[in-house]
């Protein structure tokens, strides 16, 4: 009776230890196996692009009839990011697209910069004035529309700064307060 008791308990053991073995090893190759990930889908700088003078196309955002409006815009290649954001913002503020909103017109790009924590810091001037005249909206819309300018094109950047002429500001038109970051704001934008 001891020796078929000492039989049962090794076979249960035995048992025991394959089952864990084969479960390790299950769990090893179905996590080697989430490893390997699909590719993202490659982003406006990772197309290689059939001549090297084609533009890059971006999204850019502007205030328009209360929302956010998105329109596709060229803007030339860059060799790298930073660069590359810098020409997204450029296009954005220019005359025909953020040149419109009341709160955009006068602002001019001064430089933009990228820290490795994925923050870009733009830093705009106002040319000859030292405020902007808007609604608390409209101010909104002006800054949400860098935001999602460079956020919407650029993975990399996960939140905006803004700074006025080299420093950080309280605010823009006396409403929005500046001295945070801003994320992505996709319930601002007009829906198609």
């Amino acid at each position: 009776m001891g020796s078929s008791r000492s039989l049962l308990v090794a076979i249960t053991v035995g048992i025991i230890v394959a089952a864990s073995a084969g479960g390790g090893y299950w769990w090893y190759r179905s996590a080697r196996a989430g490893l390997a990930v699909q590719a993202p889908e490659p982003g406006p700088r990772d197309v290689q692009p059939a001549r090297p003078d084609e533009p890059l196309t971006f999204t850019v955002f502007v205030p328009a009839n209360g929302l956010l409006e998105p329109s596709g815009v060229a803007a030339r290649r860059q060799p790298d990011l930073q660069l590359e954001a810098r020409e997204a913002i450029a296009a954005m503020l220019a005359g025909d697209r953020g040149g419109q909103a009341a709160v955009l017109r006068d602002l001019r790009l001064r430089a933009l910069y990228l820290d490795a924590s994925g923050t870009a810091f733009v830093d705009l001037s106002l040319p000859g004035q030292k405020e902007v005249h808007a609604s608390a909206w409209e101010e909104l819309l002006a800054v949400y529309a860098l935001v999602n300018t460079l956020t919407r094109n650029f993975p990399e950047i996960k939140q905006v700064r803004i700074l006025i002429d080299g420093r950080e500001a309280q605010t823009l038109a006396g409403h929005l307060d500046l001295t945070r970051s801003f994320v992505l704001r996709q319930d601002l934008v007009r829906s198609q």
